[in-house]
């Protein structure tokens, strides 16, 4: 491990030149690319572009079947005669006869170039936009749609960084999802398993708070570090509800035996105590245990030991921290009721 130097040669090209360096999105327009507008409204495209746009001469910097064909104009006059001659508007962009224009490139030694941007039975053609290397995936991506919408054709909006963005979002979705239903599955169980064994349902939902403060906890903490989330560390906010439940319960249960011989002060004080301490040491000897982790070569393995790490700790902190004082709420609020005829109180108030 301490010879592999791709990790922090790519953390170093990350650093200096990503900055300067952005990505590209593509535009890939369907229809009869014969039409006389055709190539005009993938030029037109490319007027007062978005911010996350690298421009150049006030339009956006792009790659196109449009480029292709003023390159070649540069340097061909024969060429240069028969776009001007199609050209009605005098802007370098041909209007007239684009199937003579296009089987010029294709028997051309421009021919490859041409084949990259437009099919050869002159039904699709595709264009390519420079992204600023300091905007996010997220906002390029939305820019990059915006701008195919331009078009009176089907446009799609495409490329690595607009499907690696739909992916995140599909991710981040499904994250959402299945943190929505472990939550709700986890707070239907404690509810029912508290009043079967203690006979106190309520006690199911004062269970569940630090579990949904250790997931908040959790979710700020990948923000604040920079963490993406992807396949990986998306699966951390669900895991983070067993990790969080684990704790939460032994406090709760070792609360609710306590608080039927002593008071409400005395049992949290014993709670937080022995169980406190208890806890104290499985949480140390598991963060330590799977936060070696953290060393592994591979920074997404890296990433979910931090986190996995950091979700037994602030499971363990809101279990201690938290959930005494909702405890405390619990208990006045089930007085309150009791008062109005409810299920009798547990003793030793």
């Amino acid at each position: 491990p301490n010879d592999y130097t791709v990790t922090g040669t790519t953390n170093f090209l990350d650093e200096k030149f990503t900055s300067s360096q952005g990505g590209q999105v593509t535009i890939y327009v369907e229809g009869p690319m014969r039409n006389g507008d055709a190539l005009e409204q993938i030029y037109r495209a490319g007027d007062d572009p978005p911010e996350t746009f690298v421009k150049e001469g006030g339009r956006a910097d792009s790659t196109s079947i449009v480029t292709v064909i003023m390159d070649r104009a540069q340097r061909d006059p024969e060429f240069r005669a028969l776009v001007a001659r199609n050209d009605q508007n005098d802007n370098g962009v041909p209007d007239d006869d684009l199937a003579e224009i296009y089987d010029y490139l294709l028997t051309s030694d421009s021919r490859a170039t041409a084949l990259d941007y437009i099919t050869e039975d002159y039904r699709s053609s595709r264009v390519t936009y420079q992204i600023e290397g300091d905007a996010s995936d997220s906002a390029a991506t939305a820019d990059a749609r915006d701008v195919a919408d331009r078009f009176r054709l089907k446009a799609t909006a495409t490329g690595s960084l607009v499907v690696f963005q739909a992916v995140s979002d599909v991710i981040f979705e499904s994250a959402i999802v299945s943190l929505a239903i472990a939550l709700t599955g986890t707070a239907v169980f404690l509810v029912f398993i508290y009043w079967v064994i203690e006979g106190r349902p309520s006690l199911g939902l004062a269970n569940i708070v630090p579990v949904v403060v250790t997931v908040a906890l959790l979710a700020g903490t990948m923000r604040y570090l920079g963490i993406p989330l992807n396949a990986i560390t998306g699966t951390m906010l669900a895991l983070t509800i067993g990790l969080g439940v684990d704790y939460s319960v032994h406090v709760v249960h070792r609360f609710a035996d306590e608080h039927r011989r002593v008071g409400l002060v005395p049992a949290l004080d014993r709670t937080v105590r022995g169980t406190g301490g208890a806890l104290l040491g499985s949480m140390l000897t598991t963060v330590f245990g799977i936060g070696v982790l953290a060393l592994a070569v591979f920074p997404a393995i890296g990433q979910f030991g931090i986190l996995t790490a950091l979700s037994i700790i602030y499971a363990f902190l809101t279990s201690l921290l938290v959930l005494p004082s909702v405890l405390v709420l619990w208990s006045r609020a089930t007085s309150v009721w009791d008062g109005f005829g409810g299920v009798s109180g547990l003793r030793g108030r």
